[in-house]
């Protein structure tokens, strides 16, 4: 088919009197049309080809939860406890729950922070949005309480400096019972899929301390942050004399219940 496409030389534009001549913008426009239209199917194709060939996909892919990584939450703003899973290499976050836990007492020592630690985990799973839990992942949460007891007194933490030396003298030439118990929930999504709980019991013994190396004791390190006001990991080197028992435990994790916990969910091999 021929375009009669016909100009008047003077004035350089179509003559619409002669049959089958068009204006020239408007052939420039239709051509322009057929162009796009041409380009447009070409990437379909173009498109359509390397999607069968590579197997690609646009829609988002759905890994199955069992898949993804699982998040490890530290119920507790202890150092001690951090500073163990931070040498276990693994990666989590630490959340402080608000739980009052001077108002969760038990005759029983045992059972008082049993309580605590359940109290502090439950916590965060009936809070998601709070603690910020991931909806589309696996979570492990771990909670625990500590405290030292000897006799039938117990010993957690303390506020002021009288009190913290008042601990230590008690303690000091005596062998005394530290314990914590561990709450751990694991978490499909918001779902509870299954629960641990724990109890470590470690013996501990302590050797005197004058007066000068006591206020030196009370001034230099944060007594307020340990059950019993004291840390192995971070009190003089020689203040403990004896330990029968879980290293870990008196730092406030017991690695003998934590470790089998992550095996089994492969976490750890």
């Amino acid at each position: 088919m021929k375009i009669g496409l016909l100009f008047n030389e003077k004035t350089k534009k179509s003559d619409p009197r002669l049959p089958g001549s068009l204006p020239f913008w408007e052939f420039l426009g239709s051509f322009a049309r057929y162009v796009i239209c041409f380009s447009l199917l070409a990437l379909r194709a173009f498109l359509r080809y390397n999607t069968q060939i590579m197997n690609l996909s646009f829609k988002p892919q759905h890994i199955p939860l069992e898949e993804k990584p699982i998040q490890i939450i530290l119920a507790s703003q202890s150092l001690g406890r951090k500073m163990l899973l931070e040498k276990l290499g693994l990666p989590f976050r630490t959340v402080v729950s608000n739980v009052n836990e001077d108002n969760i007492t038990d005759p029983d020592p045992v059972k008082t922070i049993k309580k605590r630690a359940l109290a502090k985990a439950e916590e965060i799973v009936k809070n998601p949005r709070i603690f910020n839990l991931p909806i589309d992942s696996r979570s492990l949460i771990i909670a625990a309480d500590s405290m030292a007891v000897l006799g039938k007194k117990t010993f957690g933490k303390t506020n002021t400096k009288d009190e913290a030396k008042a601990m230590i003298k008690e303690l000091m030439e005596k062998t005394h019972t530290f314990t914590t118990a561990v709450k751990v929930i694991y978490l499909h999504g918001l779902t509870v899929k299954k629960t641990w709980e724990g109890i470590e019991i470690t013996k501990v013994s302590m050797r005197k301390m004058t007066t000068v190396e006591l206020d030196q004791y009370i001034a230099r390190y944060d007594f307020s942050r340990f059950a019993a006001a004291y840390t192995i990991n971070e009190a003089p080197w020689d203040l403990i004399t004896k330990i029968d028992g879980s290293y870990t435990n008196v730092i406030g994790l017991p690695f003998e219940f934590i470790l089998p916990i992550f095996r089994k969910l492969e976490i750890i091999k």
